[in-house]
This record gives C-alpha cells, sequence and structure tokens, in this order.
C-alpha cells in the first residue's frame, strides 16, 4: 500500500472561488477548481496530423476501442506514452513530439492527452511546481469518465488504485483523491521500465503490476514515491488545465532593509525560477501572461509601517508588453510606468503587510530580474 503522511495542503484553498468554497463546506469536503469537463478537454489543436495520430492510435489498439473501457483505453495509451518516447526535453505538437521520439514531463503528458481525445475522453494538464530538490516541477494528465477524474502519469507510467490487486472493479484515483486521503490508494506501473523508446507487441502486452519501493531509484537517486509525497504534501502553485491561471507567490521581507533582488539583469532567465534570495522566497516562474499556463505573481510585503514602495520587473526582451498591478491589501497604486525593458510599479504602503498581484493582460512578460524596494 503506498502511504503518505502529510497535513492536507492550503493551497487548494487559494482554488477555490468563494461559492465553490461554499458550497464544498455545505457538504463537508473540498473541492479542486473545476470538477467537471469542459469542451477544451476534448480540444485538438489544427496543428496535429490526425492522420498520422490515427496511425499511432491503431498501433495501440490494433483490434479497435470496440469492448473496451474508458479507463482500459487511457491505460493504452499512459503505456504508450510512457514507453515509445525517450525522456529528453522537446516541446510543440503531440505529432511533433511522436515523430521526433522524446519528451520530457510536459510533453509527455501532452501526448498522452491528445490522444485521449483522440478516443473521445476528456484530459487535463495537472501542473505542479516547487519540487527541488527532486526536481523543478511535474505535470501530469488526468482524464474523466465514470463521472470524475483519474490521475495518469505518463512520466513514470503510474496511477493510484483503490485496491491492493488491480482488477478493474476499483478506481483510479484523481490528484485531488491522493491529496485529501493518500494512504488508501495503491500506486501501479503499466510499464517495465519508461522512456525505452520503443512500442512494440511485447511492450503493449504488458500488464499492470503494483510500484515496487525503489521504482527509478537508479535515475533519481530516491524512490519515485519520495517524489510524490513531496509532489502531495508541498507543491505549490498547482495548475488545473492550460487555461487556468496560477498564482506564484512572492514574499519579500522590507522590514530591516530597504530592497530586495530576485536575478541579475543579464538577459537570462533561469536565475529567477524558484529562486531563495536574502531569505526571500520567489516562488516563480519566468514569466508572467502567456499560456501555458498563465502565470501571475501574489506579492506578500512586509514593510516597518505606511512608506512608499517600488516594484522594478526587468524584461529578457525590448518593448515589454504592459503589467498591471492589482492591490488585495494594505495598498494603493500610486504610478505604473515603463523604461526600457524595465516596468516599474510605485504602490503606496498603509500597513505591515502589504499584498498585491501584478498581471500581465495582453501577451507574454519574460522575467530576467526583479527589485522590491522601500522609497525614501
Amino acid at each position: 500500500m503506498f502511504s503518505v503522511f502529510l497535513f492536507v495542503p492550503v493551497f487548494f484553498a487559494v482554488l477555490l472561488g468563494p461559492a465553490s468554497a461554499m458550497a464544498s463546506a455545505e457538504k463537508g469536503q473540498t473541492l479542486p477548481f473545476r470538477t467537471m469537463p469542459v469542451p477544451e478537454d476534448l480540444e485538438i489543436s489544427s496543428e496535429e496530423d490526425r492522420g498520422f495520430l490515427e496511425a499511432v492510435l491503431k498501433s495501440i489498439f490494433p483490434d479497435g476501442t470496440g469492448g473496451l473501457t474508458d479507463e482500459q483505453k487511457g491505460i493504452a495509451i499512459l503505456r504508450y506514452a510512457a514507453s515509445a518516447l525517450e525522456l529528453k526535453n522537446n516541446g510543440g505538437s503531440a505529432t511533433k513530439i511522436i515523430k521526433e521520439g522524446y519528451a520530457i514531463c510536459g510533453g509527455l503528458s501532452h501526448v498522452h492527452r491528445v490522444l485521449c481525445r483522440m478516443v473521445g475522453l476528456p484530459s487535463r494538464y495537472i501542473g505542479a511546481f516547487n519540487l527541488r530538490p527532486i526536481m523543478g516541477s511535474h505535470a501530469i494528465s488526468e482524464v474523466y469518465y465514470d463521472g470524475k477524474w483519474h490521475l495518469l502519469d505518463p512520466t513514470f507510467g503510474l496511477f493510484f488504485y483503490s485496491r491492493e490487486a488491480y482488477d478493474g472493479t476499483g478506481e483510479i484515483a484523481s490528484f485531488h483523491d491522493l491529496v485529501m486521503s493518500a494512504d488508501r490508494w495503491t500506486a501501479f506501473k503499466v510499464v517495465e521500465q519508461p522512456w525505452i523508446g520503443r512500442y512494440d507487441a511485447a511492450v503493449r502486452s504488458h500488464g499492470v503490476a503494483a510500484v515496487e519501493a525503489d521504482y527509478l531509484k537508479d535515475r533519481y537517486k530516491t524512490p519515485i514515491m519520495d517524489l510524490y509525497r513531496k509532489y502531495l504534501a508541498e507543491t505549490f502553485p498547482i495548475a488545473y488545465g492550460h487555461n487556468d491561471p496560477v498564482s506564484y507567490p512572492v514574499d519579500a521581507d522590507l522590514r530591516d532593509r530597504e530592497e530586495m533582488r530576485i536575478g541579475e539583469v543579464d538577459g537570462n532567465y533561469g536565475d529567477v525560477l524558484r529562486m531563495v534570495t536574502n531569505g526571500s522566497v520567489y516562488v516563480g516562474s519566468h514569466y508572467l501572461g502567456g499560456s501555458y499556463p498563465p502565470g501571475f505573481h501574489t506579492w506578500s510585503i512586509r514593510t516597518p509601517g505606511p512608506c512608499r514602495l517600488r516594484i522594478e520587473y526587468f524584461s529578457t526582451h525590448d518593448n515589454p508588453p504592459v503589467l498591471k498591478p492589482s492591490p488585495l491589501k494594505a495598498a494603493r497604486i500610486v504610478s505604473v510606468g515603463s523604461e526600457g525593458k524595465k516596468v516599474v510599479l510605485e504602490l503606496q504602503a498603509i500597513g505591515p503587510e502589504v499584498i498585491v498581484s501584478v498581471y500581465c493582460p495582453d501577451g507574454t512578460f519574460s522575467v530576467d530580474a526583479v527589485r522590491a524596494a522601500r522609497v525614501r
């Protein structure tokens, strides 16, 4: 039995709107941001070569899909995605990724989702961040059938089941199920080893087996279940679907110093990803706006009291798009301006803790560096 000891993370409260949270409280449970599928969960991009993908599906289902349950379809596609591709960084359409033969978690989950949609299974992306030192982030898939979502991880070729033996009579957990009650689910894998870059009859006929305690330990130098423990207990923020916006937190303590810096102004965004600087935490992405998923920053700034604050965003590109602040607590917007590659936000703090969100309403702002300071 896969057992995880954890406190239920608070980030699900962030993902709930007031109405959803209230309805959930009345039922005595917490629900994820979106419990029902939407049309986008069956959408297939015009960039995809449907004829090519149909041929891929024919190799997965040589006898067709008639008579198979939705769960059997999802697992068969999971086995393909985990086996057929090698583990190297890649992006783009599912067609491109399959033809080139490699991807990491984001691409593997994308291939899985598109192929699931091709056979009529609604599917969505789930992305979780702040997973260092094991990895920076991780992407998985959820498919919808029998009235709920079910987590299938195409990177590791695994899922979590309600029984200690996989017999088709139980249910596969959703990500939310695991967060709320991880100790009642057993981990199963659908491949002997993932990322072999091959899919043939032998791979296709591989069954479902319980995950060993040391599964993939040679790759990650730690059992893969340790990743899932961190994934479930500590990850924040989290995205349900590519079009669901994600708030990345930025904590700045300016009580005893006048400024904090994240990254260097050097045209490189690599030094702003999930950095810890001077005791202040930036659990951020290297962009604002965008669509994979759309991201914005929520600043929590502690100050010695009422004061003027300046937040500066430096872009990796000339003429970056406009950024807009949205005060949430103890702040007023004084001005918003730009100087070359820099956007400058000035705020008036009216209390010892300021909370303000910063977002990009149009386009993508690629973050080179960030600076927050008290202004005399």
